[in-house]
């Protein structure tokens, strides 16, 4: 039964803001065991079950091309996400041109018209010239990539046209989804999450991150507390950290790109009283490449002694909940010092801003894993099992049955008693020894909430259905 922090919330309007945005070297460092695509005798019980007719005739003998061909198809949704990471930067960056954001205020269509036109010929430009902007640099391969050029003439006016036509399909999907949240949510604020679980399956796979969901997480980690489900954390992965690119809502782009997830739960696991920094290690999961490097080149800087800098800001134009807005005031201060925030270009105003130097002790903590947690998992040693897995804003882009292959691999890399925290997912599925415990439910703003659902690994064996 349900223990859970009691608000009354909707997660609807959560959602509407969550449409986020994938963003788009040095190889990743990857330290410890090894992953491996899953064995179909791994999740036997899960397809035994019945639950998943549409998978219901695999076999071990077609179960490995099954699961390369998924992984494939998986993997090539991260270019699709680039892309709406290029629209996105396109109406809403600040660090390529000085034209007005796209913010919901603009509702005038020929005004609309006007500064996708005027950003659109403000981003080809800039392209073609990157310099030391890592965002531009990262869309510029993709665009190359795509079969496109910003060279003078006709291939930039090709450029132009592709970038318009993105930007006009994105700004479509989106109204698309906002309309599907609101059919299949309406104000409910009890099944929200059931309603609204696979709404992304067939997006994108998403990049950017912003401190929001960070909030959501330290709040169910104090239930976790309070309950006792956890008394001491040494071993944590993150599914999907992503970066800081830009986005509509909360994210801004005239800062370096950064990463905030894997330091805000060490963070919070320390204000908590969780976790020891000596005993602490945070293995990162993530099949994106650019957020695996970024990572990497971070570690090896702090290896050697530099360190990790973490721009805050925080668009006051949104009615934030006091407690969202506490939580953002006190964002890293166990893992870092305030640093000198860098300036807001001319078209963000009412904003806050903070910056942090963290600590390279902490930085050092991490490893990075690229993995597909959806079908992989690493076989592990009990020692080396996962007293805590967190994954936000994830397993809502995969149908049920990738979900449940998600849940099931997570299942064999979590320490008995261990605990999975998701706000995506809201079933229980066959053939895993997670079950739900909790729920954690927060405020963000007047019109924004979140639900944290709290799993913990059960220490019972489980029974394969009958043949």
């Amino acid at each position: 039964m349900y223990d859970p922090v009691e608000l009354r919330l909707s997660r609807r309007d959560f959602l509407y803001a969550a449409l986020a945005l994938p963003g788009l070297g040095l190889p990743a460092q990857t330290t410890g065991p090894v992953s491996h695509f899953v064995e179909y005798r791994e999740v036997e019980a899960l397809l035994r079950s019945g639950a998943f007719p549409a998978v219901r005739g695999l076999t071990a003998a077609t179960w490995p091309r099954w699961v390369r061909e998924r992984d494939a198809a998986i993997r090539a949704r991260i270019q699709k996400g680039e892309e709406d990471t290029l629209a996105n930067f396109v109406l809403f960056g600040v660090s390529f041109t000085n034209q007005k954001r796209l913010t919901p205020d603009v509702t005038n269509p020929g005004e609309t018209d006007r500064l996708i036109r005027a950003r659109v010929q403000s981003f080809v430009d800039a392209v073609s010239r990157p310099g030391n902007n890592e965002r531009l640099t990262l869309l510029a391969g993709l665009i190359k990539r795509l079969g496109y050029s910003s060279a003078a003439g006709e291939e930039r006016e090709r450029l132009s046209e592709y970038v318009t036509d993105n930007v006009r399909r994105y700004l479509t999907e989106q109204q698309t989804y906002e309309k599907t949240v609101a059919q299949s949510v309406g104000n409910d604020t009890t099944s929200s999450f059931a309603t609204t679980a696979e709404i992304y399956k067939n997006r994108g796979l998403s990049l950017d991150t912003d401190f929001r969901p960070n909030f959501a997480i330290e709040t169910a980690l104090g239930e976790v507390k309070r309950r006792g489900l956890l008394r001491s954390v040494r071993r944590v992965a993150i599914i999907g950290p992503g970066l800081d690119f830009t986005d509509k809502d909360s994210g801004f782009d005239h800062y370096p790109l950064q990463t905030l997830q894997p330091f805000a739960v060490v963070d919070s696991l320390l204000r908590l009283g969780l976790a020891r920094p000596q005993d602490l290690r945070l293995t990162l999961f993530e099949i994106s490449q650019p957020a695996l490097d970024h990572v990497s080149k971070a570690i090896a800087r702090a290896r050697a002694g530099q360190a990790y800098s973490l721009q805050l800001v925080l668009d006051r134009n949104r009615q934030w909940s006091r407690s969202a807005l506490e939580y953002w005031q006190r964002f890293g201060l166990a893992i870092g010092s305030d640093a000198a925030p860098l300036p807001l270009p001319a078209q963000v105003t009412n904003a806050d801003r903070r910056a942090l130097s963290v600590r390279p002790a902490v930085v050092t903590l991490m490893e990075t894993q690229p993995i597909n947690v959806v079908l992989q998992r690493m076989t592990l040693r009990p020692e080396q099992q996962y007293d805590l897995v967190i994954g936000t804003n994830i397993l809502i882009y995969y149908d049920a049955f990738e979900q449940a292959l998600a849940l099931s691999n997570l299942d064999s890399m979590i320490a008995s008693g261990g605990v999975f925290l998701t706000n995506d997912v809201s079933r229980d599925f066959p053939g895993t020894r997670l079950r739900p415990v909790g729920i954690a439910r927060v405020e963000y703003s007047s019109k924004q909430a979140d639900q944290v659902q709290i799993y913990s690994r059960s220490t019972f064996g489980l029974q394969l259905p009958p043949a």
